[in-house]
């Protein structure tokens, strides 16, 4: 009896309010399955009026924007460039994702645009091609290709074959615009459609640039090509960004956009926000790179922040989403760091462990290498550093507070 009665007052009432506790899980799992059905037909709904108002243009001119990075700013030079001659619409921020690109179609595209110019980005093989379907480009680039997203694509020639279902779906009288300082582009030699390369290394690039100037104010570079020669100057920081902009040039001058537009164009181009783009205060500046992070991009930006004058500090939680590689990337990029910066601050002590290591493998002063919770304790740590000289602060990478 005295067992019973425990029974009742304890062990009861905690298996009911498990029972409780467990349906309302399954309802929503039940509600979430029958919802699926529902959910595809709408978005299948929305890419079909998407497909159907770019076939209703048939005087448009797609160009699709691809790459494992670098995308987001060459959408944005183009734009500038093609705004010289043509009414352009491109896809906003990063919309980049299939329903981002069919957002865009059925609420922004219309008779009066001359070129669409369509960032497509992809986590999984096929992604690229879903978006190719929809918007049918006539002309492609490919930006870069490198380890990001691993972890979803599993392999680097996952990403070369994803990146390349762009210039797959080009037509036969399309043309694919490609990085040929890229390694994993240059050397690709399977490519079915015409090709035209761009590039500074590269000294087999059809287009190709000599650097004139790198200062904080920008980069002054001679562009030429088959047919042309001429001297730009833009507000763009760091010679990674004159690459994009001769791809940019390249697809402009294939569009009839002459030498005189391409100058005032180059003139009016600002940097993608959150990459590299340049905050001023009184005795300090911020390089805003917090965008994204990855091998290529971080170098590029350290590089970047060598060239400027004062106290030099990067302030990063690293690198993500680069699979089994992650943590040597990471270590690379504290070796780097070390190599450039005067202070080192990290942020997040569990993610930030392999750069830690990579920067006290090169003897940098462990007292000025701090660790913060927050990125923003960082920030204005750095910006009231006791020190004479200008500071000048690099941003490099924002995580989400679950990092």
């Amino acid at each position: 009896m005295v067992i019973s009665a425990v029974l009742e007052i304890f062990v009861y009432p905690v298996f009911v309010l498990n029972i409780a506790l467990i349906i309302p899980s399954y309802f929503l799992l039940f509600a979430n399955l029958l919802n699926q059905p529902l959910e595809k037909a709408v978005r299948q709904r929305y890419i079909n009026e998407a497909k159907k108002k770019i076939q209703s243009l048939p005087d448009l001119t797609v160009i699709g924007i691809t790459g494992s990075y670098g995308k987001t700013g060459t959408k944005y030079i183009l734009e500038k460039l093609l705004s010289e001659k043509y009414n352009v619409l491109m896809t906003p921020a990063s919309y980049n994702t299939t329903m981002g690109v069919v957002k865009t179609v059925r609420e922004n595209l219309t008779s009066l645009h001359d070129i669409f110019i369509c960032e497509m980005g992809a986590r999984s093989i096929g992604e690229i091609k879903e978006i190719c379907d929809i918007v049918k480009p006539k002309y492609g680039i490919i930006t870069s290709i490198g380890p990001c997203h691993l972890e979803t694509f599993g392999s680097i020639e996952n990403v070369i074959k994803t990146k390349f279902e762009l210039c797959d779906a080009l037509p036969d009288d399309g043309i694919i615009f490609l990085n040929a300082d890229n390694t994993y582009i240059a050397q690709k030699n399977d490519i079915s459609k015409n090709a035209v390369y761009y590039g500074i290394e590269n000294k087999d690039a059809d287009i190709k640039a000599n650097i004139l100037s790198l200062s904080e104010s920008g980069t002054s570079f001679e562009a030429a090509g088959k047919d042309f020669k001429t001297t730009l100057s833009t507000k763009l920081l760091g010679e990674h960004n004159i690459v994009n902009v001769l791809g940019c040039i390249a697809v402009a001058k294939e569009l009839g956009v002459t030498d005189e537009q391409l100058i005032l164009g180059s003139k009016r181009i600002e940097a993608a926000p959150h990459r590299l783009s340049l905050i001023k205060g009184a005795d300090f500046c911020i390089i805003d790179d917090s965008f994204n992070s990855n091998p290529a991009g971080s170098s590029a930006a350290l590089k970047v922040l060598s060239g400027f004058e004062g106290c030099k500090i990067i302030i990063t939680p690293g690198m993500i989403e680069l699979g089994e590689k992650q943590d040597e990337y990471n270590f690379e990029l504290g070796r780097k760091a070390a190599d450039v910066c005067d202070y080192i601050f990290l942020v997040g002590e569990r993610q930030t462990r392999s750069i830690k290591k990579g920067v006290l493998s090169e003897g940098f002063d462990e007292e000025k290498l701090i660790i913060f919770e927050k990125v923003e304790d960082a920030i204005n740590t750095a910006k009231f550093l006791a020190d004479e000289k200008r500071r000048v602060i690099l941003i490099e990478n924002d995580l989400p507070d679950n990092f």
